[in-house]
């Protein structure tokens, strides 16, 4: 059986830099398992090879990323439940979901592995964060609030001016100040 790769120097180069991109993508997900990571990237590598025969036109890094990317995708979307979202928001919900599960330290030979056992599918779905409800168009009626007391303190305080009281408090800030700014400059 022939190597799918041709021995010419100028087409072996663009595909080591792919399997080099490739491994440090995988590496982004912290497995501890590195065999495992070099059979995912020659796997993929594979992949990426043969839809690279179908249009040669293409950078072959470019081509091996999106196919890790789709791959990663649609492993996140299987096993999170989210088939219909969108690719971006099943990769943020799926990195997410990987962290918090702690699935790379307890199961790294299980990434991307289908199908995936039901406890680390289980594990991960768990881990799921929503950010918030769903928004919803409503009608909200303006309410007067009622401030309490504080309203009634608030007035009396702004209706009695008292010129004795200002001059403290700006005695005060400004000797703070002046000893801020004197204990700066020394420091520095």
């Amino acid at each position: 059986m022939s190597s799918p790769l041709s021995t010419h120097p100028d087409e072996r180069e663009p595909w080591n830099e792919a399997h080099d991109r490739l491994v440090q993508f995988l590496n982004t997900f912290a497995l501890r398992d590195h065999a495992h990571i070099s059979r995912l990237a020659l796997e993929l590598l594979d992949q990426a090879r043969e839809i690279h025969r179908l249009d040669p036109t293409r950078d072959p890094t470019t081509v091996t990323m999106e196919q890790a990317q789709k791959r990663l995708a649609s492993w996140l979307a299987t096993n999170l439940g989210e088939e219909g979202e969108a690719p971006s928001k099943i990769l943020a919900n799926g990195y997410i979901a990987l962290l918090l599960s702690r699935f790379y330290r307890t199961a790294p030979t299980a990434f991307l592995e289908i199908p995936l056992r039901e406890d680390l599918r289980g594990s991960m779905r768990q881990t799921l964060l929503t950010a918030g409800p769903d928004l919803n168009i409503s009608s909200m009626t303006p309410r007067h609030l009622d401030f309490g007391p504080m309203l009634d303190l608030a007035r009396q305080t702004w209706h009695r001016w008292d010129a004795k009281a200002f001059a403290v408090a700006l005695l005060f800030w400004g000797a703070v100040y002046t000893i801020l700014y004197l204990w700066l400059a020394e420091a520095l």
